[in-house]
């Protein structure tokens, strides 16, 4: 407040601006430090957010193999009630074999897995003879194909386990041809058309050499043609009734009867339950084993496969096994019968990615 010298106020006059300027200043001030003492909290509030986190998902794991199965066959596979006993060796069957192709595959992701094995071979041999019947060609085709998804229950550093559950689908084709000799053919004619009827039926085995009873056959096929000489002896039978014209009707079945072809196709599915793992013994060496049951009268009455092996890891990526392998069917439907043990060394190349 200013003073004069007589020691009296002296008042100033009233403006009223002043009083106006002083809130409006007050306010701009507040307006102003407001900003200045929100941002720090809010720039404190985003440094307390904790960041993000980022979660990788399980990598997908392939592996694609060559399975070599150096298999060999025994068992029955009959037709119609007449069964042929089958105990064909691998080298047997190596040396007839036209074409054979076999490979595996399986996709991983975490614990959940699929695979697929697949094993085609084609094989053919022919039977040659003297008499009526100069040669029989048999053939032989068969798929086998499994598929499977698994989990694994046991996951460690040196190995795991994994319980499996598929279906394996089997086709089976088999071919007979038969190949008359026709100069053959007419000779035994005229034996057969003036023989006593009591000696018809092993004339007509002599004639045949047993070529179509399918008995321990070269490859693991039924008897297609077993049949066929009940056929011909039913007709020979039939045309001996007229004797001018035996020898001429009997000729000209043997031709027919005796230039023919046969063929079978069986396909089955079998569900199958079952279990497989490894070990690792070393850095580089390690054991592995797979085992399943199946059928349950889907398709077979039981099917059952087993294999186990000693592997290597050649590289990070390749590896290869040898190991022993043995597949059993029993399969009985619509007068085909197959109950057959598949048996063998199998060695097996891959590459895992």
């Amino acid at each position: 407040m200013p003073i004069n010298f007589l020691g009296f106020e002296r008042r100033q006059p009233y403006n009223p601006a002043v009083k106006m300027k002083l809130p409006f200043f007050a306010l701009a001030l507040f307006a102003a430090v407001s900003p200045m003492r929100a941002g720090p909290v809010e720039l404190e509030s985003k440094e307390m957010a904790p960041a993000p986190t980022i979660t990788e998902s399980e990598p997908w794991h392939f592996n694609l193999g060559v399975p070599g199965w150096l298999a060999s066959v025994s068992g029955d596979i009959g037709l119609r009630g007449i069964t042929s006993n089958v105990d064909v060796k691998f080298d047997q069957i190596l040396r007839h074999i036209d074409w054979a192709t076999s490979v595996s595959a399986e996709a991983r992701k975490g614990r959940f897995g699929v695979y697929a094995d697949l094993l085609y071979l084609e094989a053919s041999d022919a039977l040659y003879n003297n008499r009526v019947l100069s040669k029989v060609n048999i053939g032989l085709s068969q798929y086998l194909v499994d598929g499977e998804a698994f989990y694994r229950v046991v996951e460690c550093p040196r190995g795991w386990i994994d319980l499996r559950a598929g279906a394996r689908y089997t086709d089976v084709y088999s071919s007979t041809k038969l190949f008359g000799n026709s100069r053959l053919i007419d000779q035994a004619a005229t034996v057969l058309a003036n023989a006593i009827a009591g000696d018809l039926k092993g004339l007509l085995e002599r004639f045949l050499q047993g070529k179509l009873d399918g008995k321990n056959p070269p490859l693991p096929v039924p008897p297609l043609a077993a049949h066929e000489k009940i056929k011909l002896l039913k007709l020979i039978v039939a045309a001996r009734q007229d004797p001018m014209t035996a020898q001429q009707k009997i000729a000209q079945i043997l031709n027919k009867q005796l230039n023919r072809s046969f063929s079978l196709t069986e396909r089955w599915v079998d569900p199958y339950l079952g279990i497989g793992g490894s070990y690792d013994l070393t850095k580089a060496f390690y054991v592995t084993a797979r085992a399943d049951v199946g059928g349950f009268d889907v398709g077979s009455r039981v099917t059952v496969q087993a294999s186990a092996a000693l592997g290597c890891h050649i590289t990070r990526r390749i590896y290869s096994e040898i190991g022993y392998r043995y597949l059993y069917d029993d399969y009985d439907s619509g007068g085909f019968l197959y109950k057959v043990s598949t048996y063998g060394p199998q060695i097996t190349t891959g590459i895992t990615f």
